[in-house]
């Protein structure tokens, strides 16, 4: 038998093909990454191309990715490599000497080739920024420009003139315009440009409704959904986010022979919206979540799981939260322990983490990866009591026992819970104490790991 939370992740994932490519796009990006070049540019620039060259170079954003074209297909550097490779990048040096391997390799950034320093045998490289644009050589796409342009059709053609003036680097591909989700869908909601608030009665708000409801009611009964806004992707900045992210899907598909797309959650403020949805994320969130991160990355809780990303939401003025329902690029993912503080995959096997494989609670995208491999779908806004009177509530029931140690709520707490949860429990009352978090996130947490019917009755039988 199949869940009705299998079915709802069926539905989303079917409609992927209105909001993304079809099936004949999907190989025309694999082809974007297995161009064939034999033929690399040994001359020198002339005044102007190394003027546009030296131009492109500098409008580029700080690299999240660095690839080399080897055996007929893009693959990322190790991430020591990358490291030097951004330190370089980032000092404005055009031409960067790196050991790979015990070998000297010259990294030229201008004419985006890597040079074997004995051998003289040379690559073309290329580099993904932080805002989800891609720079790779025009001229290793040159020989197979015809055939590329009766393929590359993300929702409209595209044609030589979205190639950059420079001879050495490809722009971005971003179309004017990607076909709708519906011939009489809206461009924009009032609150959010680029997204549409769905109608109560529409197919896909139910679908989404019934997600979030099934991941957060058996915490929050009484929780309402006030909207539903369906990102469409349409703007300049939004498109070209669109297509990077296919862009990387299709490469991990190369090079892991499935890209493990998955949804997940990803609880934000009312004001955080508006520049995620065009733009990407600005940083991580893992210190919304304290001693409970596992590692520094964006953290996305699993569609069965929308209370953990609910919790990480803030309130606007009238009381309202958010969290937006996105796709992520996993591959491979690996188990990162609460409290890590890494910021990288282990190793080049993997691409992503989770905190449990059997039952996760939360994805996590790497800094490097955030603003390629996450893209946002659906804006759910909600209220709950959780978020006021529930609050309010067990916040005065601490108030009138202000003078009773926690040390004496603990010992009682501690014969209902596992030694895990108490253990959390200390670490996050001492961080509280010393003034690393707050009183609220101390509370949001303490009610997350002992649950508020435990608390209250144990609150209450300690006040006697």
């Amino acid at each position: 038998m199949i869940s009705s939370m299998e079915q709802t992740i069926r539905v989303l994932s079917a409609d992927e093909s209105s909001s993304v490519i079809t099936n004949r796009d999907k190989k025309s990006q694999i082809d974007m990454f297995s161009i064939q070049s034999s033929d690399l540019s040994n001359g020198g620039f002339s005044p102007d191309q190394l003027v546009r060259a030296f131009n492109n170079f500098k409008k580029s954003g700080t690299p999240s990715r660095f690839l080399l074209f080897s055996e007929n297909a893009w693959v990322d550097f190790a991430h020591q490599v990358f490291d030097e490779l951004k330190v370089g990048f980032l000092a404005g040096k055009t031409i960067l000497e790196v050991l790979v391997d015990q070998k000297s390799y010259l990294f030229d950034f201008l004419r985006m080739i890597r040079i074997d320093s004995k051998t003289g045998r040379q690559n073309w490289i290329a580099w993904i920024d932080v805002r989800g644009c891609y720079f790779f050589p025009k001229n290793a796409v040159a020989n197979r420009c015809n055939s590329l342009q009766k393929k590359l059709e993300f929702g409209r053609r595209i044609n030589k003139n979205l190639l950059m003036s420079s001879p050495q680097f490809h722009r971005p591909l971003v179309t004017k315009k990607v076909e709708s989700y519906d011939d009489n869908m809206e461009v924009s909601s009032d609150r959010w440009p680029g997204a549409k608030m769905l109608r109560d009665d529409e197919k896909f708000y139910k679908v989404v409704e019934n997600l979030f409801l099934s991941g957060i009611k058996n915490f929050i009964p009484n929780t309402v959904i006030t909207s539903i806004n369906r990102c469409s992707h349409l703007s300049l900045a939004g498109n070209s986010r669109l297509l990077s992210f296919n862009l990387h899907k299709s490469m991990m598909m190369e090079s892991r022979g499935n890209a493990n797309v998955k949804f997940g959650w990803y609880g934000t403020s009312t004001s955080d919206i508006a520049g995620i949805i065009t733009y990407g994320f600005k940083q991580p969130n893992n210190d919304k979540l304290g001693v409970f991160a596992h590692g520094i990355g964006i953290h996305l809780s699993p569609p069965h799981y929308s209370y953990g990303s609910a919790m990480l939401s803030e309130a606007d003025e009238d009381g309202e939260r958010h969290v937006i329902l996105c796709r992520v690029i996993m591959g491979n993912s690996e188990k990162i322990e609460a409290g890590s503080t890494r910021d990288h995959p282990s190793n080049e096997r993997f691409d992503s983490g989770v905190d449990d494989f059997e039952n996760p609670k939360w994805f996590i995208v790497w800094n490097s990866h955030m603003n390629t491999n996450i893209i946002p779908e659906y804006i759910v806004g909600f209220k709950s009591s959780f978020h006021s009177q529930g609050w309010t509530k067990l916040v005065g029931v601490q108030k009138s026992v202000m003078n009773l140690p926690f040390w004496k709520l603990f010992v009682e707490i501690e014969k209902s819970l596992p030694s895990s949860k108490m253990q959390a429990l200390e670490i996050l009352y001492n961080r509280y104490k010393v003034g690393k978090i707050s009183k609220e996130i101390f509370i949001r947490y303490m009610r997350s790991i002992a649950g508020d019917k435990l608390l209250i009755s144990t609150i209450k039988s300690l006040k006697g």
